[in-house]
C-alpha cells in the first residue's frame, strides 16, 4: 500500500493517480514472456500489486542523479532515455527506455542514481513499491529467472553500444540502433512491424551515438536516398531489414531473444527425494 506522501518522500516527479488495471503491465508482460512461460496465476499476482501510476511529460526528469531509489518503474507507454551530462553541458545517452522496460533495479539496495532518466515523449510509468516487487520474485522461479535474463539482455545491450561507439561508422551506428529499437519495441507491443514510432531528434540520436546532430542528419538523408529507410511524421520504415542488417552487421543474438528452457534444471523426483532423506538424516556436528 502507498502512503498519500508517496510521491513527497521518495521523490517522485509527474502527475500520479492510484491504478490496478491489467491491461497497464501488458508491455512489460510481453517482454518477459520473451524469455519464458509464466503461469496466469503468477500474472494474477502481478496484476494484484498495487501500483501508482505517474504520467511525466516530455522532458521531464524522471530519476535524477542523487536520487535514492526506494521504487522501481515500469514504462508503460512513452519513450526515455539514460543518461549521463559533463559539468560542460555534454550529454551522453546510454540506452533508450521503451514500453515493458523495467529500471531503476538498484532500488533494490537503497542505492544513490549515478545516472537521469529523462522523457522524451510523454511517458506512463507504474512505480512499485520494492517490497512488493522483492515478494514477486520469491514467489515464482520462473518470473525470477525472467527478470534475471532481462537482466542479462540489458548489460548485453550496453555492451553492444560500446561496439557500435567504438567501431562502427556513422551509417552503421545509425542502423544497428534503428534496428535494435525496432526488435524492441515489437517484442513489447507483441509485433513484428516494418515501421515504429521514433520521437528521437538529430540531437538525440547524436548523443546517443557518438555524432554530431549535423552528421546524423546527412547519414539519414544518404539511407533515406539509398532506400534503406523512411521518414515521416515522428514514424520511420525500415524498407529492407535484411539488407540494413548486412550493412551495419547486425545480429539478433545479442539481444537473447531465446525462450529460457527450465526443465534442464529440474531436478527429477526420485533424486529430489533421495537428497531430502540424505539432508534429513546427516548426523549434527558436537
Amino acid at each position: 500500500m502507498f502512503h498519500n506522501s508517496l510521491n513527497d518522500c521518495l521523490g517522485i516527479r509527474g502527475t500520479p493517480y492510484a491504478v490496478r488495471r491489467k491491461t497497464l503491465m501488458q508491455a512489460f508482460k510481453n517482454r518477459l514472456s520473451q524469455y519464458a512461460v509464466v503461469d496466469d496465476d503468477i500474472w494474477a499476482l502481478m496484476d494484484d500489486i498495487t501500483t501508482k501510476s505517474v504520467t511525466y511529460r516530455a522532458g521531464e526528469d524522471i530519476v535524477r542523479v542523487g536520487d535514492i531509489a526506494e521504487t522501481l518503474f515500469i514504462v508503460n507507454k512513452g519513450w526515455a532515455v539514460r543518461h549521463r551530462t559533463l559539468e560542460d553541458g555534454r550529454r551522453q545517452i546510454v540506452n533508450f527506455m521503451l514500453p515493458g522496460d523495467i529500471f531503476d533495479l538498484q532500488a533494490l539496495a537503497c542505492l544513490e542514481a549515478d545516472h537521469t532518466v529523462t522523457s522524451v515523449t510523454d511517458v506512463s510509468i507504474l512505480v512499485i513499491d520494492t517490497r512488493d516487487f522483492v515478494q514477486i520474485l520469491r514467489s515464482s522461479g520462473d518470473i525470477s529467472s525472467s527478470f534475471w535474463w532481462a537482466a542479462v539482455q540489458e548489460e548485453s545491450i550496453l555492451r553492444e553500444q560500446i561496439v557500435r561507439l567504438g567501431r562502427r561508422s556513422a551509417k552503421e551506428r545509425i542502423g544497428h540502433l534503428l534496428l535494435e529499437l525496432q526488435r524492441r519495441m515489437n517484442g513489447a507491443m507483441g509485433t513484428n512491424h516494418s515501421q515504429m514510432p521514433l520521437p528521437l531528434t538529430r540531437v538525440d540520436l547524436a548523443d546517443a551515438l557518438g555524432l554530431t546532430p549535423v552528421h546524423v542528419s546527412r547519414t539519414m538523408s544518404a539511407m533515406r536516398h539509398a532506400g534503406l529507410i523512411e521518414e515521416s511524421r515522428g514514424v520511420i520504415l525500415i524498407d529492407d531489414r535484411e539488407r540494413l542488417a548486412r550493412l551495419c552487421h547486425f545480429n539478433t543474438d545479442y539481444l537473447h531473444l531465446r525462450r529460457l528452457d527450465f526443465s534442464k534444471f529440474t531436478m527429477p523426483a526420485a533424486e529430489s527425494q533421495n537428497r531430502s532423506k540424505t539432508n534429513g538424516s546427516r548426523p549434527h556436528s558436537s
